[in-house]
């Protein structure tokens, strides 16, 4: 009875083989996949870690070139001392060895700035060259707050001073004597100065003398250091407390002419 199981089950698997050939698999020997998915939020954070690194790396190198450039390129600009001894190399743009009053500090415009300002302004309207008279009185102009320059304008032409002034051939020496910040106010400079004038009345040659003592209202100006501000970062506000103080001439005394000045500002 045995014998014919073996035999009977030999035949099934026989028959099979015959059959199906190759189709029929070996559970013995089969191999299993596994089917694995990614999370498409993964995919996207993995992309975007890998621009971002490869971003960073061009930077950096970016940047690596460009600090070597800076640092083995030539000077551009170069501080030259000019003595009777001879010239001297004092710093450039890569190696600060300045020595003397020459400083490099952050930029904040100080109470010089504020006296180099008002001494230039005084300079182009108190000191006169026919020759540059209108180049120095546009130059003084731009020093000045709009408001300021336009009541300066319209005060000195009702006065007609500058009128006054080319009639009679002026010429005059500005010699400042004094410029002190005042103790009330920061933006505030007290002058003193002496003006000598050469002027033409009549065919005959005058001179003149007469000091002048006023305070200048400063304001930073909002576009910071420029040419029309000389560069300090301040404009002109306005003029106040004008005195205009005569001295002999010939051996008499003048009466103090009428000066005219614009309408002090408050100082922001």
């Amino acid at each position: 009875m045995s014998t014919n199981v073996e035999t009977l089950e030999l035949s099934e698997q026989q028959i099979a083989e015959d059959e199906y050939g190759d189709i029929v698999p070996d559970t013995a020997d089969a191999i299993y996949f596994p089917i694995c998915q990614r999370d498409p939020n993964d995919i996207r954070t993995i992309l975007r870690l890998s621009i971002a690194a490869i971003a960073f790396a061009i930077l950096t190198l970016a940047l690596a070139g460009f600090l070597i450039y800076k640092l083995t390129r030539s000077p551009s600009l170069v501080v030259v001392e000019r003595t009777a001894d001879g010239d001297r190399v004092v710093a450039d743009d890569q190696h600060y060895t300045l020595s003397g009053s020459v400083q490099l500090l952050a930029d904040r415009p100080s109470d010089g700035d504020k006296k180099y300002l008002v001494r230039k302004w005084a300079e182009s309207f108190f000191q006169i060259d026919p020759r540059t008279r209108r180049d120095d009185l546009v130059r003084g102009l731009k020093m000045m707050t709009p408001d300021a320059a336009v009541a300066l304008v319209e005060a000195v032409k009702r006065a007609g001073e500058w009128e006054t002034q080319q009639r009679e051939e002026w010429q005059s020496v500005w010699k400042p004597q004094s410029l002190t910040i005042s103790s009330d106010d920061p933006y505030k400079v007290q002058v003193i100065g002496q003006q000598e004038i050469t002027k033409t009345i009549g065919g005959v040659t005058q001179h003149d003398g007469r000091q002048i003592v006023f305070t200048v209202a400063l304001r930073p100006d909002t576009s910071k250091r420029t040419e029309d501000n000389q560069n300090t970062g301040f404009r002109v506000a306005g003029i106040a407390e004008m005195k205009v103080l005569p001295t002999q001439s010939n051996g008499t005394i003048t009466a103090p002419p009428a000066i005219s000045v614009a309408t002090p500002q408050a100082a922001q």
